[in-house]
């Protein structure tokens, strides 16, 4: 029993041969620039995919960056909270670090001195300057007509204060103008507490 199919080809066969037929030839020239032809089209067809791909991929690239820009926009007053709860405490932090230890030289010292009696002018009469015992061995090398200025100035040594603490009384109060008073009065500044 004989069999027969009947096959359906999807495009126009090239290069078949039926029986009987003299076989097609093909030159070398003709192979090379089918060969050249098809190597064409295939960089074509890869630049064609390659350029579809790159604005997809341009496209893609813009709406992460809005997306990431938008997100920072969102986190910028965050941020900022942050900074302005962080930056007092850093501030004091480093003050603190930096008067640990410090020890003035005289010229710094007679201008805190100066300052906290300044404070109390026109007062000038009946005033206790309290020192550093070092400190107040200074007070009369470095300037003498401190006495002119402030008659009756006291000065007591109190070996509870630090180089460069001062601390002034008067008949209306006292001023303190030592270093851990002052960061704490920086400190109130700063945060409000």
């Amino acid at each position: 029993m004989a069999f027969a199919k009947l096959v359906a080809f999807d495009r126009p066969m090239s290069g078949a041969v039926w029986p009987g037929q003299p076989e097609p030839t093909i030159t070398e020239s003709e192979s090379a620039a089918k060969c050249q032809a098809a190597y064409h089209q295939g960089v074509d067809a890869t630049r064609r995919v390659a350029d579809h791909q790159m604005v997809e991929l341009r496209s893609e690239m813009s709406q992460l960056s809005i997306g990431v820009l938008e997100k920072l926009a969102g986190m910028e007053p965050i941020l900022l909270a942050q900074l302005r709860d962080a930056l007092p405490a850093l501030a004091l932090d480093i003050a603190r670090r930096l008067l640990a230890g410090y020890e003035p030289p005289p010229p710094v010292i007679q201008g805190l001195w100066q300052e906290a009696l300044e404070q109390l002018y026109p007062e000038r009469d009946g005033l206790e300057l309290a020192l550093c015992p070092r400190d107040a061995e200074l007070l009369d090398e470095l300037n003498p007509e401190w006495q002119n200025r402030y008659p009756g100035l006291k000065v007591r040594p109190d070996p509870a204060l630090k180089r460069g603490d001062t601390v002034v009384r008067s008949r209306f109060g006292l001023t303190d103008a030592r270093q851990q008073t002052k960061l704490a009065a920086l400190e109130h500044a700063l945060t409000g507490s």
